[in-house]
């Protein structure tokens, strides 16, 4: 057997080192073999088109990669980039649908107030660019519920059909919606309140995580010709805190926002992450109304605040159908005008418009 000397072994890595970079330089190896995107390794199916990656996934148990841990019941939109960013807005619980009853109560999950994330769930790609996904109502707390994901070059469409299976007086939908270390926390929306009925813009904030959403805070807001960085006006960290407390709900007053309960809205609210808006917006339904909720943050870090919004509808009769239509818009933002023309177009949709 023949050994290399020192020498020999140290110019045949070399050269070994030269031909690797020479193909990189060339193109040979692609860019996917050498870093796979981090949300490639997510649960789910991945729907691309535009400037959006989307990974849509069903309810099963899967990997929390920034916690080390096990994410139970999560489901809806694991991971949204974009190709301007390459990185997932979403923290770990993405966008889940979270809550789903009725009244009466029914159903094998009727006492719990998470069922849509215990009870069996379906997956199923329509097409390259559409996922739905289906669970009964029986299983879970009552309601049949259908989720149409739809990806468009700039935006992500929900289309929400419930039934039940039984006459009820009422039901509630609720989705979660943790972005992930945004530096402003706070959401933006034309809006009336109890004690101001007229519509005005408005910020909308928190003082920390709560569960029932109510313990949000408003503070005057001109949006007109600002650019992104400029509706960033004081901190988030030197007032809120990952559970409201009292001194979290003083820092807040002393930054100029007030305690309100809101009676309507436009049926939009923008925020940030980084220079992007991410917009939601609903069309007006004819049987119901959309909530909006926001809290400061989940149980694990600041900065991770829930962008959340809800469904209330009323009497239903079985096997009534009843569809909702939720448009998630994330790209550059090019200014409230540009926010509003995107509200514009989504509500009142022109016939056989394209996406």
């Amino acid at each position: 057997m023949s050994f290399l000397c020192p020498t020999a072994l140290f110019l045949w890595f070399t050269a070994l080192g030269l031909a690797s970079a020479a193909r990189l330089a060339a193109g040979d190896v692609p860019a996917a073999e050498a870093a796979p995107p981090a949300d490639g390794r997510l649960a789910g199916v991945m729907l691309t088109h535009g400037r959006l990656r989307a990974r849509i996934t069903d309810n099963t148990i899967r990997l929390n990669a920034v916690g080390d841990g096990l994410l139970p019941g999560y489901n809806g939109v694991a991971s949204l980039v974009s190709t301007d960013q390459e990185r997932n807005i979403f923290a770990p619980a993405g966008l889940n649908y979270e809550i789903g009853s009725t009244v009466p109560k029914m159903g094998r999950l009727a006492d719990r107030w998470n069922a849509p994330r215990l009870a069996p769930m379906t997956l199923e790609q329509l097409d390259a660019r559409t996922i739905r996904l289906t669970q009964k109502g029986a299983d879970a707390a009552g309601l049949n519920i259908e989720i149409v994901f739809h990806l468009g070059e700039a935006h992500l469409d929900q289309t929400i059909t419930t039934w039940p299976d039984a006459d009820i007086e009422s039901s509630f939908t609720f989705w979660a919606s943790y972005l992930l270390l945004v530096p402003n926390t706070s959401l933006y929306l034309r809006a009336s309140l109890k004690d101001a009925p007229q519509p005005r813009w408005l910020e909308l904030t928190s003082a920390g995580h709560n569960g029932s959403g109510d313990g949000t805070y408003f503070r005057p807001c001109d949006p007109a010709g600002k650019a992104w960085h400029e509706f960033l006006t004081d901190d988030p960290l030197r007032r809120q805190a990952v559970f409201e407390t009292p001194a979290s709900r003083a820092a807040t007053e002393a930054a100029g926002f007030r305690l309100g309960e809101m009676t309507s809205f436009d049926n939009f609210y923008f925020g940030f992450v980084d220079d992007h808006v991410a917009l939601w917006i609903f069309r007006p339904p004819a049987n119901g109304r959309f909530i909006p909720r926001l809290s400061a943050s989940g149980a694990q870090a600041l900065r991770r605040p829930a962008w959340d919004h809800g469904i209330l509808s009323g009497a239903q009769r079985a096997g009534e159908r009843r569809t909702f239509h939720v448009r998630f818009v994330y790209k550059p933002f090019a200014g409230v005008d540009d926010v509003l023309q995107e509200v514009e177009r989504f509500q009142r949709p022109e016939p056989h418009g394209h996406d």
